[in-house]
């Protein structure tokens, strides 16, 4: 008996020692800035990465003391309150912008006025972009765009408040104020969310570009060899012009060169452009104003009066049928197809959510990981009832075998 007791105190330290580390293995305790115990994440590769990027600390920090107040910055700078406040900033300057161009267009009637409500705006923005520089030095300011923008924005209205002459195209950098508006993006999670889907959408959109720029330029190069000379039919008309003669006031008969086209019913027609040039000269002379002819049907800028039905006036039903089927299959491959095809694909890149797709990862980790600490149990269990078994079966032998010696020592 004392040998059995033994036995089972083994097998339950050994069952103890064995879930003990399946319980370490499956866990990873994370430990806060302040030492507290924060969560436990779940194991697997992205679990792993974020102990490692939370355990990595920069080796060496320069002028110590200097940065001390780092957290508590970018903790104050990260307030909602306090980018709703920079946001109000920005929508204030934008719409002082507006009525500086409203109501004093070339900024000479009130420059004074202007000139100090620039000067609060820049001191403001430049404060601001202090506060964001301290809190997120060094590579985590330089790895966001917006960062980088607002300090190309923040610097080029320091440079127009001390009015720092820039030599030649660099002078046309002050129309970059204007573009301020657009550090809301940053602040807006909405907007941010719509130029972070645009971002990601470019690539898919460039292609659909490239390819509605190809087709476009094959309708150009066709449309240059069909209708270039298009227009260019000379006659001469008989006018009647008022001419001074001695004095007096007389009729005179001319002739006059026009140019035009001859419709089908074999008349010579006076026909020019809305700036009285040929129409093929005008719109398909070569391939460049070619292709911006058919960027404007595709826009469907005045197309059918202005570009395609004058060239539906032409001298041959077979002319005229082939010129509506040239412009009305642009109109359909170009205009409705292609251009919905760069639709789609905005629309599909802002459908999608990767702060979803990231969280259903994190999901999927932990069910897998919940899966597996559930058949370490089941396992352990099966051994701790095995043990159980090979315990029952040793004390109903140690019994036979004392029962036989009982047996025995009575014979």
């Amino acid at each position: 008996m004392p040998a059995a007791a033994a036995a089972i105190v083994q097998a339950a330290a050994a069952n103890a020692d064995k879930n003990a580390a399946a319980a370490a293995a499956s866990t990873v305790l994370q430990v806060g800035p302040e030492g507290d115990e924060s969560r436990t994440l779940s194991k697997g590769k992205k679990g792993r990465k974020k102990d490692q990027a939370a355990a990595a600390v920069p080796q060496k920090v320069y002028f110590p003391k200097f940065w001390q107040y780092q957290p508590q910055a970018h903790r104050f700078y990260s307030n909602i309150k306090i980018q709703m406040g920079v946001a109000g900033l920005i929508s204030g300057n934008f719409v002082c912008n507006i009525i500086e161009k409203w109501i004093d267009p070339k900024g000479t009637e009130y420059a004074v006025v202007w000139k100090v409500f620039e000067t609060f705006w820049n001191v403001m923005f430049t404060i601001e972009l202090g506060l964001n520089m301290y809190a997120s030095w060094l590579c985590n300011f330089w790895k966001s765009g917006w960062n980088v923008f607002d300090f190309i924005v923040v610097t080029i209205g320091l440079l127009t408040t001390f009015e720092v002459p820039l030599p030649g195209p660099f002078s046309m950098l002050r129309m970059m104020r204007a573009f301020r508006v657009f550090r809301l993006f940053k602040r807006v999670k909405s907007l941010n969310k719509i130029m972070v889907s645009l971002a990601k959408a470019l690539p898919g959109v460039g292609n659909a570009f490239v390819i509605l720029l190809l087709v476009m330029s094959i309708y150009a190069i066709i449309a240059v060899d069909l209708f270039r000379e298009y227009g260019s039919h000379e006659f001469t008309v008989m006018t009647e012009e008022i001419d001074i003669v001695n004095g007096t006031k007389q009729i005179v008969e001319k002739e006059v060169t026009k140019f035009g086209y001859i419709n089908i019913k074999g008349e010579s027609v006076a026909f020019a452009s809305g700036r009285s040039q040929k129409y093929g000269y005008e719109y398909f002379d070569n391939f460049g104003k070619s292709l911006y002819t058919m960027f404007q049907v595709i826009t469907g800028d005045s197309w059918s009066e202005v570009i395609a039905r004058p060239l539906l006036m032409c001298n041959s039903v077979v002319d005229a049928f082939g010129v509506a089927f040239f412009f009305v299959s642009f109109v359909i491959v170009n205009g409705v197809v292609l251009i919905n095809v760069v639709v789609a694909v905005l629309l599909e890149k802002m459908v999608d959510d990767p702060t979803s797709k990231d969280d259903e990862d994190d999901d999927e980790e932990s069910d897998d990981g919940e899966d597996e600490e559930l058949q370490d149990d089941e396992d352990d269990d099966e051994e701790s009832d095995d043990g159980e078994d090979e315990e029952l079966q040793d004390d109903e032998d140690d019994d036979e075998e004392s029962d036989d010696g009982e047996d025995e020592e009575l014979q």
